[in-house]
This record gives C-alpha cells, structure tokens and sequence, in this order.
C-alpha cells in the first residue's frame, strides 16, 4: 500500500507545502490552534515574548509530521 501523503516539496526554498484536501486541512487546523492559543495567552495577560515561544513550540512539534507526510526530501532548491 502506497503510504498517503499530504504535502509536496516547495519548488522554491526548504520545505513542503500542501498537496491535496488532507494537507489543507492539517493546515486550517493548526493555524486555528495557534490563533486559539494565542488568543488565550494574550487575554491571559502572558508576555509577547511568551506567544512566541509558544507558536514556535507548536510549529517545531509539527514538522516531523509534516516531513513524514511529504512526498518526497526536504532540500533547498534554487530552480
């Protein structure tokens, strides 16, 4: 069985960007997720510097699944 993968490799620079509904989707949700946290850190009264450690904690935990589900490696490419 072919595993499903979410994302494709960017044709430009490092990384992958979604390939079909399952990606989208993975992306609407984490997008929602760190808004939400946000959000709430904010009317919370936390720090600026506290939001940010915390998107950039979520963004880190994700990207081995991001990787995983690429069809294909995750180099920089020029052209």
């Amino acid at each position: 069985m072919v595993p499903d993968k979410w994302f494709r490799p960017k044709r430009f620079g490092y990384g992958a960007t979604p390939d079909n509904w399952k990606g989208w989707a993975f992306m609407v949700v984490f997008i929602a997720i760190v808004v939400t946290l946000s959000l709430m850190l904010i009317h919370a009264g936390a720090a600026a510097w506290l939001v940010v450690l915390a998107v950039l904690a979520l963004t880190i935990a994700i990207m081995p699944l991001i990787k995983a589900k690429t069809d294909g490696e995750w180099r920089w490419r020029w052209h």
